[in-house]
């Protein structure tokens, strides 16, 4: 499913981002920066898990994490019906829809997510910072509700 050959471009973002490369970390990066499907770690575990017979729920868990610390993932809050958190590996400003009830994740397509990010007030971002001491690095929007009907894709729009 994925191609675990050397992979310059993530052997080239790890070292970007400080992080070891290993095998575990290569191939659970791969599967992640393949889908927009937001994978919980036990996902990613399933899917890897098929390459990567004995490897842990543990090291699924612990690589996650290192790549939010580094910057190199985005940790979506649980939601939904186990709570369980998600993880995209788009690090651009975008807009998430979030399914209340069973937590699933899909992005907004570029053209409406931009058109709304374009209508932040600069403004009021700035007077956040200032006031709260706080520097704003990246935007995240989620808009909470339910899918209705089958659900469309990006791509759909």
């Amino acid at each position: 499913m994925f191609d675990h050959e050397p992979d310059n471009h993530i052997e080239v973002l790890f070292s970007a981002h400080n992080l070891r490369c290993t095998r575990q970390r290569k191939a659970i990066y791969a599967a992640l920066e393949a889908t927009r499907e937001h994978p919980t770690a036990d996902d990613l575990f399933r899917d890897v898990g098929r390459e990567i017979p004995g490897m842990s729920l543990a090291t699924v868990y612990n690589t996650l994490e290192a790549f939010c610390r580094s910057g190199l993932v985005q940790k979506l809050p649980g939601a939904g019906l186990n709570g369980s958190a998600r993880y995209d590996a788009v690090r651009d400003d975008h807009l998430h829809l979030r399914c209340r009830h069973s937590g699933a994740v899909a992005d907004v397509p570029e053209s409406l997510g931009d058109a709304l990010l374009r209508h932040l007030p600069r403004e009021a971002l700035t007077e956040i910072e200032h006031k709260l001491g706080f520097r704003i690095e990246q935007i995240q929007v989620e808009l909470v509700g339910e899918f209705e009907g089958p659900r469309r894709s990006a791509s759909d729009s």
